[in-house]
């Protein structure tokens, strides 16, 4: 994406020059020859670098006056101020107001040149380190192979070549989140900052000034949307916003537009440009009917859609899950543990009401265990498995009570184990009947049979 590099500067010749350098060195370039010019352009125009004079004849506004506006707009946006009088006082008061650098005329290009690349460069590191601190543990990755997983791969990555808004719903733990990240990083946006608000923490009390930010002569604190400046914001938990916030940020997504005091008591007004992707586990009709979350506002958000599946509904990606995360504290350089092959199998027949985070959890503790463990452990097997992971069918899962099956004739202990065998393996698979049978080796409408004849339910 070419860089968009705004011109102000009250000599028409100046600016005409300029931009045709520029172009020339492939910078999208516009020009402005007052304030008011300028100030329109950054309000409805991403840019990237401003090249400003200081004095700025016949404007309403001097470059000193329009670099305080720039950097509240985006205190990342670098500025560079030109000037043909200038003096070390002026220099040293740009440079304290967030200039990038003070530049004299006349100046050769080459130099021009060099620190327009250091300026760029400089932003461009500073977006990278937030996206960085924004999600550290972030792999690229979204794990799994199921024809669920497939088929939101594939949706993830149509969303991500558009702008809409997306908005993610799933159950708590299915990985919200790192779908969220997932688009932003796939988009046109992904070199420009990923920034997640937890709406928990938004309330009357605090929103003006974390969402819009707040400016005065004493303290800038820089709010939601310009830290996200050309990037994306992503709303996570939606229903947890009070319902008079959900109605303020509704209007802001209706007029895309904010209002900022300057410091010379001036109102000014700013367009956005910036993607708004928003998640919940909740059940959303439920909520609107409850009038905990407002209609108008899930209409502007879910623009394109996206379901996150539970664990229980792609139990093959298990085995893949629990490796992924085992190798992610291999390339913290931390030995790999193994697994015995039936602890995979056993794995796949709980229902992980948690999902992967619950999954990512558990391979936490197993790395505990061993750690902590008299014994040195080769390898997981079924017996270390803990019964409160396992729920009411601990025993069945793990071993058949001897004593119990002492007591029953042979014909009958074949058969309870013959049926939570089947049990075991359905839930394996999702209750995949076909993939069952072919992993059993028996025809599916032999199993079909078998399940009704020893009384499995669904």
């Amino acid at each position: 994406m070419k860089q968009n590099i705004l011109i102000v500067d009250d000599e028409k010749d100046i600016c005409l020059t300029l931009s045709k350098i520029l172009s020339s060195k492939g910078y999208l370039v516009q020009t402005a020859i007052n304030s008011d010019v300028a100030i329109n352009t950054i309000k409805s125009t991403p840019v990237d670098l401003v090249l400003l004079d200081v004095w700025l004849e016949g404007s309403n506004k001097n470059g000193l006056e329009l670099l305080n506006i720039i950097k509240n707009f985006n205190p990342n946006t670098p500025v560079i101020l030109i000037s043909g009088h200038a003096n070390v006082e002026m220099a040293v008061k740009a440079i304290k107001q967030g200039a990038f650098y003070f530049i004299e005329k006349p100046f050769k290009s080459e130099k021009l040149f060099l620190i327009i690349d250091r300026a760029l460069e400089n932003a461009f590191l500073k977006n990278k380190y937030e996206i960085y601190k924004e999600n550290l543990e972030n792999d690229g990755q979204l794990i799994g192979d199921t024809v669920v997983i497939n088929n939101l791969k594939k949706k993830i990555k149509q969303i991500s070549n558009s702008n809409v808004r997306v908005f993610i719903s799933g159950e708590s733990g299915s990985g919200k989140s790192f779908v969220a990240k997932h688009i932003h990083d796939l988009s046109e946006k992904s070199s420009k900052p990923f920034v997640t608000i937890n709406c928990a923490l938004l309330n009357n009390k605090n929103f003006d000034k974390l969402f819009y930010g707040d400016f005065n002569e004493s303290n800038k604190t820089i709010g939601y949307l310009q830290k996200a400046n050309q990037g994306t914001i992503y709303l996570k938990e939606i229903c947890d916003l009070e319902y008079h916030i959900q109605g303020k940020i509704t209007n802001f997504l209706h007029k895309e537009t904010y209002t900022i005091d300057s410091l010379s008591n001036e109102k000014d007004k700013f367009n956005v440009n910036i993607r708004f992707i928003s998640s919940t586990s909740r059940n959303v009709n439920e909520e609107i009917e409850n009038k905990t979350l407002r209609k108008d506002l899930l209409y502007r958000l879910n623009v394109s859609s996206l379901q996150i599946p539970s664990i229980k509904n792609r139990k093959e990606d298990i085995p893949l899950l629990i490796d992924h995360f085992i190798n992610k504290k291999y390339k913290k350089n931390i030995k790999k543990i193994k697994l015995s092959a039936d602890v995979y199998a056993l794995l796949q027949t709980i229902d992980w009401p948690g999902n992967v985070t619950q999954i990512e959890n558990f391979v936490e503790w197993l790395y505990i265990f061993v750690k902590s463990s008299n014994e040195k452990i080769d390898i997981i097997t079924n017996k270390m498995i803990p019964n409160d992971l396992l729920g009411k069918n601990a025993k069945s899962n793990k071993n058949v009570d001897k004593e119990s099956v002492m007591n029953l004739p042979l014909k009958s202990a074949r058969k309870n184990f013959e049926k939570q065998y089947l049990i075991n393996q359905v839930n394996r698979f999702g209750g995949n009947i076909s993939k069952t049978a072919n992993f059993i080796g028996m025809e599916r409408s032999a199993l079909h049979r078998k399940i009704k004849e020893i009384g499995i339910k669904k």
